[in-house]
């Protein structure tokens, strides 16, 4: 996503305009402005819109800019071509110049063809999604989310996108003022001063964009939605996206950018369900960025993970074993059971955190010794094998 600053006198139409054709589009009244607003910014920015449709001339300081920000795309905003302008705009390293009336379409399409996308690589985004009510995909995001801040510290965001009833924010212990809801129906606002606004930090870490808090029959815009997972993913080094699966417009934005895994259980009304949630998913994005993780997973069960994976014709990637008592508490406590817990399930979730992140697996602790120390050790190799992945 194009990050673009808008130098010249305010002008919220073209800033909404800008804003609404999914451009990041910050705004400095003067020259003398734009320091401040890269400090808001915190990167250089793509493009820059110079307005000088109240100047009869084009300000000396447009020549520091293209010094200043050389692999930025300069565009003049003029009330006319005049062609003494032009020619001065063209010496100093103007790329384009759109004249009144003003097409925000054609400033946009001008800003993307000579702004320069930054190289800094965006934060791959993760979808959970429930094969079907009551599997708990909600445990395994916000778990994932705060594994993943646990193991790095790097800003880890939670975007409960179920748009009225989530239940991210009660595990999460957090009472937020806005929702997701807020977000979509202000994108044309959505720079990341708004959106840091919009989402709250909980005690372990995590930031969420919560659920709505009362029932709605809207819909979601898919535009909308992929503007905002995108402005997350440049705004937090890991993205976990809490998904509704049976929403099919939600569905389209996250399989164009995110990661997905789907939890199943070990049931046949869940494995029905997920054969024809992956069947869908298969035929729109790669089969690569797709992964299958079993929750509630009880090694004795009548479904092995071989009969899960030769109904559903993809392998098992992760495994969460079984504790409901220890998650239940959790929830309680409004604090994610891997924040200060040594379970076999804690630590099922770190490893997917871990793999997910592209970090080692954790270090082994030493064996201990005695009669005790071997029966411990013997007891963490049996839930190692129960809670390791089969590879990313």
């Amino acid at each position: 996503m194009l990050r673009v600053l808008v130098i010249g006198p305010p002008d919220a139409g073209v800033i909404a305009g800008l804003r609404a054709r999914h451009i990041l589009t910050y705004a400095a009244t003067r020259f003398d402005q734009i320091d401040a607003v890269l400090a808001q910014i915190g990167a250089t920015p793509d493009g820059v819109v110079i307005d000088i449709r109240a100047m009869s001339t084009l300000p000396g300081e447009v020549g520091q800019l293209r010094k200043r920000f050389p692999n930025a795309g300069l565009v003049i905003l003029a009330r006319a071509l005049d062609s003494r302008v032009l020619l001065e705009a063209m010496r100093i390293g103007v790329n384009e110049c759109v004249a009144e009336p003003l097409d925000l379409d054609r400033l946009a399409a001008a800003l993307v063809r000579v702004g320069q996308p930054s190289t800094e690589a965006a934060a791959p985004v993760l979808a959970v999604l429930g094969a079907k009510g009551g599997v708990g995909s909600t445990t395994v995001a916000v778990n994932l989310a705060a594994a993943l801040y646990a193991v790095k510290r790097h800003p880890t965001l939670l975007i409960d996108l179920h748009l009225a009833h989530g239940d991210a924010a009660v595990f999460l212990g957090a009472n937020p003022r806005f929702s997701v809801i807020d977000a979509l129906d202000n994108v044309d606002r959505l720079d990341e001063s708004y959106f840091n606004g919009l989402i709250v930090s909980t005690s372990c870490g995590v930031h969420l964009l919560a659920c709505g808090d009362r029932s709605t029959t809207r819909g979601v815009d898919a535009g909308a939605l992929r503007a905002l997972l995108q402005l997350a993913a440049t705004t937090h080094r890991h993205v976990v996206v809490d998904c509704p699966r049976t929403d099919p417009i939600v569905l389209a934005a996250v399989e164009a950018e995110s990661r997905i895994t789907v939890v199943v259980n070990q049931e046949v009304p869940t494995l029905r369900s997920a054969g024809r949630l992956l069947d869908g998913l298969r035929q729109r994005c790669s089969s690569d960025r797709i992964r299958l993780a079993i929750s509630r997973f009880d090694p004795k069960a009548e479904i092995a993970v071989a009969d899960v994976e030769r109904t559903l014709g993809s392998p098992v990637d992760y495994q969460f074993p079984s504790d409901y008592r220890l998650a239940a508490a959790a929830i309680t406590r409004g604090v994610p059971l891997v924040v200060r817990n040594q379970s076999a399930l804690a630590g099922a979730f770190e490893v997917f955190a871990r793999q997910f992140a592209g970090l080692p697996a954790p270090a082994q602790a030493a064996p201990k010794t005695g009669m005790f120390g071997r029966f411990g050790a013997r007891r963490e190799r049996n839930l190692i094998e129960v809670t390791n992945a089969n590879g990313d």
